[in-house]
C-alpha cells in the first residue's frame, strides 16, 4: 500500500483545487482539518465523473472509507443476489484525481492522506 499526501493551502476566497493523474484502489481517506474553517471537500475521478467522497461543513479530522457497489456482468447496473444488492467494494480511480475544497477560510492549511493500492 501507498499513501498520497495532499497539503492544502487555501486561496483568499477559501478555495483549493488539486488535480493529478492517478491510478489505484482507495482504501481510506484521512482528512486532517488543521486550521481549515468548516470546509466542503469533494474528491472525484474527474476523467470518469465518479464521486469518491463528498463532505460538507467539516469541523473535525477523521478517516473515511469510500466504496462502490459491485457491478453486474453488463458493467452498468448494481449486482444483485436474489432481490438484494450484492455489496460494496473499494473504489478505484483510473483517470484524474481531483480534490476541490471550498469555504475553508483565507489562507488556511490542512492535509488529506489517501491510502491506496
Amino acid at each position: 500500500m501507498s499513501v498520497k499526501q495532499v497539503s492544502i493551502r487555501t486561496a483568499a476566497d477559501g478555495s483549493y483545487t488539486y488535480t493529478r493523474a492517478f491510478k489505484g484502489t482507495i482504501r481510506a481517506i484521512e482528512i486532517l482539518i488543521g486550521d481549515l474553517s468548516t470546509p466542503d471537500i469533494a474528491i472525484t475521478d474527474d476523467t470518469y465523473a465518479t464521486n469518491i467522497l463528498t463532505l460538507t461543513g467539516i469541523s473535525a479530522s477523521g478517516v473515511h472509507r469510500p466504496s462502490a457497489f459491485l457491478e453486474a456482468a453488463d458493467g452498468t447496473t448494481a449486482a444483485l443476489v436474489g432481490t438484494a444488492m450484492k455489496g460494496a467494494t473499494a473504489i478505484s480511480i483510473m483517470g484524474v484525481l481531483k480534490i476541490a475544497v471550498t469555504g475553508a477560510g483565507d489562507t488556511k492549511r490542512g492535509t488529506i492522506n489517501i491510502l491506496y493500492d
